[in-house]
Formats: structure tokens, C-alpha cells, sequence
């Protein structure tokens, strides 16, 4: 184990954490950055290391690699942008549809609540009278994002090149009789963040695809962009399926029949106990092996600090932390107290099974 000076020292940690809390919250967004940046470097660190075993040079691997990433980003992105083209075109209708709603919306208030139509329509018109407000901050706000995203590639790209220079760093901080346990404890950090990582992608295209089947089944309009729009969301741990499932059901609404919006709402509910039950445990929640009452703890404190990509970024955070409480004496009780204790040997099964299949498909090439 490495060494601890006792209770004192977990004290003064406890009063770190506190300072690294309120740090983390007045810089969130450079350390969201730094954040995304580390984690898709530890994505990519594989495949960085493969090219580099066929003996290109650790910078055209690392590029090689961050531009592997954009490729499919890119890719994602154009198939997105060629459904919202399509959307495009049915506007005038889900336009048309939206007044409809609206209208019989205001028309049931009216007669259930009694507030006037009058008194709805001057709500309306003060939220239509904002609308180049939120135009001129979704503008800002696509701009900040196109800048982060430059800012992530070339941060990731830095990582990469000198993951090395890192690992060192934190290995020359222990004494030299522990410096061998504080490199297997980096390399368990760097597999739970690529198993985590991993995991999340391979359960977005299950849902996609699971989403897509369902949606062309009852040959829901723009069924493959509501799709993508679902799966997506479920990057955001426990309740991205439920999120993401909120633009299918109101396109369903609007544009379909009823029957469809019932069947969406079915097919939902579906793939939210397939995730709940089977990928999350499975392929994603067996990586990290944190309990769930910490796993939504951490959920919400995530989004108190950082928002949207605290909400995305902390669970991992919080299994790389476990990690280190696993490794640093004195600091055990606190792994076993966020830890899962339930049984993950199916979970590393199935990863084991995964990999085994790539290893013998590569074997046979």
C-alpha cells in the first residue's frame, strides 16, 4: 500500500477536496476543457499506441489519431445535418401542427383554469418578443462551443504526445519503493476511463440502432435524425435515455398519428429498461463499479458545479477517485463506501469476450 500519515492527513484532505470543490467551480471552464481533453486522450491512447507499433513516430500518431476522431465526428455531423435538411422541408407542416397544439391547448386552459386567451396570448407574444434574444445567445453559444471544441482537439493532441512526460511526473512523486504500485495504479485509472469511454459508445449505437428499428417499424417521419437525437443523449448517465426520448415523442405529436406517438412512447419505455437493465450494468456501469446511490450523487453535484458536461464528466471522475482511494493507505474506507459491492464479474466477462472476438478476428486477417 502506499503510505498515509493517518487520520490528520485525511483530514487536511478532506479540507483539500473542499478548496479543489470551489476551484473546480469559479474555473469550470478551463478545467472542463483540460477535462474532455483527458479523457479523449485516454480514448485515443490505444490507438495511438498501435500506430505506433507499426513504427510511425509518437506525433504523427498522435495526429493520426485526433484526426480519426474529427473524421468520425465529422461523419456524424453530416449525417445529422442531411436529416435536419429534410426537417427542413416538412417545417410549414410541424409549423402548422405547433399552432394547432397551441390552440387547443389554450383552448382547454381557458375552459379548465379559466385564464383568458387573452391573458395567454400576451405570455406568447413576450416569448416571441425575446426570440432574438435566444437566437443572439444560441449564436454566442455555438461560437463558444465550435472555439472549445478547437481547443479540446489540440489539448488532446498535447496529451498524446507526451502521456509519457505525465505518467512519469505522478510516478516520481511516490518514493522508489512504491513507484512500481503507482504505475499499476495509473494503469488502472487508464483502463477504467477506456473501458467507461468505450462502454458509452458501444451503448449509444445500441440504442441508436435499437431506436432505429423501432422508429422505421412504425415509419415515423425523420425516424433515423429522432434517433440519433435519443441515442445521443444517453451519453448523460442514468437519465440521458429519458432526456433524449422527450424530441421523439413531441415530432410524434406533431407530425404523426396517434398511434405512432403511442408506439414511440412504448418503444421508449423499451429501450429505457433494455438500458437500465442490461447495457448500463453491463457495458458501461461494471466499468466503473460505483454504487448507485453515489453514481446519482455525483450526477447531481456534477451539475451544480459544472452543468451540463459535469453531469457527463463526474461519474468518471468519481471512478478514477475510487481508484486512488484503493491505493492510497488510510484512504480505503472511502473506495469500499462509493464502490458497488455487487458481483462485476459479468461485466468484465463480457469485456473480456469483446476483446477476445476483435483479438481473433484480427488473428485471422
Amino acid at each position: 500500500m502506499l503510505q498515509s500519515s493517518g487520520l490528520a492527513r485525511i483530514n487536511r484532505t478532506l479540507l483539500f477536496v473542499i478548496l479543489i470543490s470551489i476551484i473546480l467551480y469559479f474555473g469550470r471552464e478551463a478545467f472542463v476543457l483540460i477535462t474532455f481533453s483527458g479523457l479523449l486522450a485516454m480514448l485515443l491512447a490505444p490507438v495511438s499506441k498501435n500506430l505506433e507499433k507499426r513504427g510511425i513516430s509518437r506525433v504523427i500518431s498522435s495526429f493520426l489519431s485526433v484526426l480519426i476522431f474529427i473524421a468520425v465526428s465529422g461523419i456524424v455531423v453530416l449525417l445529422l445535418s442531411a436529416q435536419i435538411a429534410s426537417i427542413g422541408k416538412e417545417l410549414p407542416q410541424i409549423m402548422s401542427r405547433l399552432q394547432d397544439f397551441i390552440s387547443d391547448g389554450q383552448s382547454w386552459i381557458n375552459n379548465n383554469l379559466g385564464i383568458s386567451t387573452e391573458q395567454l396570448k400576451d405570455h406568447t407574444s413576450g416569448a416571441l418578443g425575446n426570440a432574438g434574444t435566444f437566437l443572439t445567445g444560441l449564436l454566442k453559444s455555438t461560437i463558444s462551443f465550435i472555439g472549445g471544441f478547437i481547443l479540446v482537439l489540440v489539448f488532446t493532441f498535447l496529451f498524446l504526445l507526451q502521456r509519457d512526460k505525465y505518467e512519469n511526473f505522478v510516478v516520481m512523486l511516490y518514493k522508489e519503493e512504491e513507484r512500481q504500485e503507482a504505475k499499476e495504479m495509473i494503469d488502472r485509472i487508464s483502463k477504467i476511463a477506456q473501458q467507461y469511454l468505450a462502454g458509452k459508445l458501444v451503448a449509444v449505437v445500441i440504442i441508436a440502432i435499437l431506436y432505429i428499428i423501432g422508429f422505421s417499424v412504425i415509419r415515423l417521419n425523420d425516424g433515423l435524425l429522432l434517433a440519433s437525437i435519443a441515442a445521443v443523449a444517453a451519453i448523460i448517465p442514468y437519465v440521458g435515455t429519458v432526456i433524449g426520448g422527450l424530441a421523439p415523442i413531441f415530432m410524434a405529436i406533431l407530425v404523426g398519428s396517434f398511434n405512432q406517438s403511442v408506439w414511440v412512447i412504448i418503444i421508449i419505455l423499451l429501450v429505457n429498461i433494455i438500458d437500465h437493465y442490461l447495457i448500463e450494468p453491463y457495458i458501461v456501469g461494471g466499468s466503473i463499479n460505483i454504487s448507485p446511490f453515489f453514481a446519482i450523487f455525483i450526477l447531481i453535484l456534477g451539475g451544480v458545479v459544472w452543468g451540463i458536461p459535469g453531469i457527463i464528466l463526474f461519474l468518471p471522475l468519481l471512478g478514477i477517485l475510487k481508484i486512488i482511494f484503493e491505493n492510497v493507505e488510510g484512504l480505503g474506507p472511502y473506495a469500499y463506501l462509493v464502490g458497488d459491492q455487487r458481483d462485476a464479474e459479468n461485466s468484465e466477462k463480457l469485456w473480456a469476450r469483446m476483446i477476445g472476438l476483435f483479438s481473433r478476428g484480427r488473428r485471422k486477417k
